[in-house]
């Protein structure tokens, strides 16, 4: 064991360090919401002393700003591995949805969506939110034009991916309405079937989803 701590360079402890203290500040966003991400919250959940934490992340917007990349890494890689276990035989549309529902549910957007509540009053959050958001995009838009075929456009509109944005943009407000335990304002199966009938057309009716999604 001390051979290997000793082979290990101070650029893994280093980067170890960075994501035992990201992990805990997840896991208190998670839990407690943005109020619970405190230095001192974060270093205990994280087994570490404070001074670890500030040598790290001297600031909490630096911490915050840091957990915004952490949680944008998180959810491509469930984004990622939910796409890779996809039936390629099950309508695209119908995946599409349920697919990004199961990720809408976990805790990474809980973090995610505590995280943008609070760049709303704090510009410094509000840019590492922003950039990280249009990432977040740019990989899912690239990721759903191969799982279901986009090539047009809604009449009327100019962006061929608009059938994507109103289905993040549904089952984002779905998923906000569902944030008080134990509350749910409509079925959210109810809603979820209603709106695959809904968004069809937008995608040009249904086609099975292709074998080999990344």
């Amino acid at each position: 064991m001390t051979a290997e701590r000793g082979s290990r360079t101070q650029a893994q402890r280093t980067a170890d360090t960075r994501r035992v203290l990201l992990d805990a500040a997840f896991d208190a966003l998670v839990h407690g919401g943005l109020r619970a991400v405190t230095t001192t919250e974060v270093a205990h959940r994280a087994g570490l002393s404070l001074g670890a934490l500030t040598h790290q992340f001297p600031t909490k917007a630096e911490l915050l700003t840091a957990a915004v990349v952490h949680s944008f890494d998180r959810r491509i890689d469930e984004f990622r591995s939910a796409m890779r276990e996809l039936d390629p035989s099950a309508d695209r549309i119908d995946a599409a949805i349920d697919l990004l529902w199961s990720m809408f549910s976990k805790p990474t957007f809980v973090a995610w969506r505590e995280l943008w509540t609070a760049a709303r009053t704090d510009p410094g959050l509000a840019d590492a939110v922003i950039r990280i958001d249009r990432e977040f995009m740019a990989a899912s838009e690239q990721i759903y034009v191969e799982l279901l075929a986009v090539t047009g456009a809604v009449e009327g509109a100019s962006d061929g991916l608009v059938g994507l944005h109103l289905i993040y943009a549904l089952i984002g407000g779905l998923a906000t309405s569902r944030a008080i335990p134990g509350y749910e304002p409509h079925p959210t199966e109810a809603v979820l079937d209603a709106f695959k009938q809904i968004i069809r057309p937008v995608f040009g009716g249904t086609r099975p989803a292709v074998a080999d999604a990344p």
